[in-house]
């Protein structure tokens, strides 16, 4: 299916909004279990590309450009900066050497100054290091000094009375840029991943103390996974169709999809699209360490969290269908599982009628058709949501992010790929192809090649399930 590469996309599509203010598409890429006699475990595709989560593309220019261009300078600080922007200039044949040589001297003019060190003057002339660190290709100089800025933001942000709260959402959204900056280059993925956890929550600590109503709605979430995670079900308390409907998703006279500024996301601001970039790429992280219970439970809060966020539409939807695809990838995990202990059994015969060991097949069973059913209703309420609103129509920006029609292919590819695994392959093939005909409109190609190879799936099925005729067993 597709799925694996879905929260690294995200947060590079968030990621380069943020640089460059246009978005691009984002796709996922889950491969399907092969459907045999036996359940073989999942090959290891995290090792392809979590080497990649470095390379988000696009950001190296908008993030210092955030900074410069509002702050003033005390006047011994601005002639020196003038010199470091003459020589990055195309007049000096951009010195570089020459350039980061100036900044650094308006580094040490700012600390005689004893200026903030979390300072939008302070950090814009770090960033500015940090930019011509990477044009002289010292990337390691420029990621130790991204990490020193994490640091030394969240000290701030974390020491009572440092910053004034009018100004912490500003702090906020500069700490989650810079973190998302840092994981352009970051190697270690532990390291990454603890980064990522110890700022999101940071940030999620500056939503829920200005929303006392999230709060609340955030303890009710975790006892909710808690039970989801312990083998308790819980389908029937996740109301996909309560987050992908006409109240959420609105719809103009002319059936365009708009965002609802109805709705108070302001305690989400200004670091809403940050916010949601660095929890993409966390769940990215947790897939890369194989956590997929983490990645699921942070995509579950996710794309509920973008709702009361007010989200773009078109993200919303795609991120309910990428949280499909995770949900489908923990169902095969507790197959997996299940096979595992399965064939432990048979090789020890003795131990076969163990009732630890079968309260345990018990309930991976459970877990593993509460997770099949819960990713169907997931696709499900995007699909019903489509065929609903017939005369859905995209606006111009959105065919620069085709998110929307993104997430309804790739929810029919997900049901029809559901179908094929329960052995439905009259309806798995009709989904399939309606999915690659859609697919073929938007130019969402990692989509057909996946979807095309679900349908060899079924027509070798469809092939093997055919009685043979009387000359074919005469041959044989």
């Amino acid at each position: 299916m597709l799925g694996v590469k879905l929260a690294v996309r995200n947060g590079l599509r968030r990621a380069s909004w943020l640089s460059l203010h246009t978005r691009t598409p984002l796709v996922r890429r889950v491969t399907t279990a092969s459907y045999g006699s036996s359940i073989k475990p999942r090959k290891d595709l995290w090792q392809k590309w979590i080497y990649g989560l470095g390379v988000f593309g696009a950001l190296s220019v908008g993030v210092y450009y955030y900074y410069w261009p509002r702050n003033t300078f005390p006047p011994t600080v601005a002639k020196i900066l003038r010199k470091a922007l003459w020589e990055e200039s195309d007049r000096k044949d951009h010195d570089y050497q020459a350039a980061l040589k100036y900044y650094l001297e308006a580094l040490q003019e700012c600390n005689k100054l004893e200026m903030d060190p979390v300072s939008d003057e302070y950090t814009g002339i770090e960033l500015k290091v940090a930019e011509m660190y990477e044009r002289l290709d010292m990337s390691d100089h420029a990621h130790e000094l991204y990490l020193e800025m994490l640091y030394r933001y969240f000290d701030a942000l974390h020491s009572p009375g440092r910053i004034a709260d009018n100004i912490r959402p500003h702090l906020i959204q500069k700490d989650l840029r810079i973190l998302i900056k840092s994981l352009e280059m970051n190697k270690d993925v532990q390291i990454g991943k603890r980064n990522l956890l110890a700022h999101l929550l940071l940030a999620q600590e500056g939503v829920l103390s200005r929303s006392p109503e999230l709060k609340k709605y955030f303890e009710e979430r975790k006892e909710r996974t808690a039970k989801l995670f312990k083998g308790e079900s819980v389908v029937q308390s996740l109301d996909f169709d309560r987050i992908v409907n006409e109240d959420n998703i609105k719809l103009n006279e002319e059936s365009y999809m708009i965002v609802d500024m109805a709705k108070n996301s302001s305690a989400w601001e200004p670091f809403k699209e940050e916010f949601f970039t660095a929890r993409d790429l966390y769940t990215a992280y947790c897939l890369s360490t194989k956590d997929i219970s983490s990645a699921l439970s942070c995509k579950l809060t996710t794309v509920e969290w973008m709702v009361m966020a007010d989200m773009p539409p078109g993200q919303i939807l795609l991120s309910q269908a990428n949280l499909g695809s995770l949900l489908y990838l923990q169902a095969e995990n507790f197959e997996t599982k299940i096979h595992q202990l399965t064939q432990q059994r048979e090789q020890v015969a003795a131990k076969s009628g163990d009732e630890t060991v079968i309260r345990a097949l018990r309930q991976l069973h459970k877990n593993r058709d509460s997770c099949f059913e819960m990713a169907t209703q997931c696709y499900d309420s995007i699909v019903k949501f489509s065929k609903k609103n017939k005369k859905l129509r995209f606006n111009a920006k959105d065919l620069m992010d085709p998110s929307a029609a993104h997430a309804i292919a790739l929810s029919i590819y997900g049901t029809g790929v559901i179908s094929l695994h329960r052995r439905n392959l009259a309806k798995a093939e009709r989904l399939l192809n309606e999915s690659i005909a859609l697919a073929e409109e938007t130019n969402f190609q990692e989509l057909l090649t996946e979807a095309h190879q679900e349908l060899r799936k079924v027509a070798l099925a469809k092939a093997a399930s055919t009685p043979k005729s009387t000359e074919e067993v005469q041959a044989s």
